[in-house]
């Protein structure tokens, strides 16, 4: 019993990672053109649509969902009649973090792109600070990324944005973004007396032992 106690000693346990229970308790799903600010909701939804924003002048079908720590923004067959800036908005408010520690782990894409002259831009915003944003001018996605800073102990705003700046021809366009929430891998601790000296250290204890059980 000594024996296992002493070799329990000299080990080191490693710290679990924590597990990735991020959510939110408020979303509100809004967008902004020349015309103004719109609501678009108040909750969650999936292929809500089809919608004509502020103005009239802009259309689509928009889905604002998390499932689990997995949160998205998606819009289709956006068009426009006149060239102007559509941003179309997905904020969740009250997301927490267990450790204080998150990462983001992002993907953006398009997935309809049908005339020239248009720009797609995707953005990740967390307290209204954006971490990530790509822009693209033809159907590809952008390189799935991860970030991971410290976002405090209380709850925190997330935000994905999708913006659509019109050319004079008038299409069907879409895409998308994605941001996944986790908890950083904990590193595990450092054993306690490593490598040589520490072997060493251990067979002096383990000969002490003996000794005495002897005598």
């Amino acid at each position: 019993m000594k024996k296992l106690a002493l070799a329990a000693a000299i080990m080191a346990v490693a710290t679990p990672a924590a597990a990735p229970t991020a959510h939110a308790s408020q979303i509100t799903a809004f967008d902004t053109s020349s015309f103004g600010v719109e609501v678009i909701a108040q909750n969650e939804f999936t292929g809500y649509g089809p919608i004509f924003f502020l103005g009239d002048t802009s259309g689509g079908v928009v889905s604002a969902f998390h499932n689990g720590n997995t949160y998205e923004l998606a819009a289709n067959d956006v068009s426009n009649s006149i060239a102007d800036t559509l941003n179309i908005y997905a904020l969740w408010q009250g997301v927490t973090s267990p450790t204080g520690l998150l990462t983001v782990n992002t993907q953006m894409a398009t997935d309809e792109f049908g005339a020239p002259g248009w720009t797609l831009s995707e953005t990740v915003s967390i307290n209204g600070i954006p971490i990530v944003s790509n822009t693209q001018v033809g159907l590809y996605g952008a390189p799935d990324q991860s970030f991971t800073f410290q976002v405090g102990n209380g709850p925190f705003d997330l935000q994905l944005q999708l913006q659509y700046v019109s050319g004079p021809i008038n299409s069907d366009f879409g895409s998308y973004v994605i941001a996944s929430l986790e908890s950083p891998v904990a590193v595990p601790g450092p054993i306690v007396g490593a490598g040589l000296p520490g072997m060493l250290l251990s067979v002096s204890l383990w000969t002490w032992w003996w000794r005495r059980r002897r005598a």
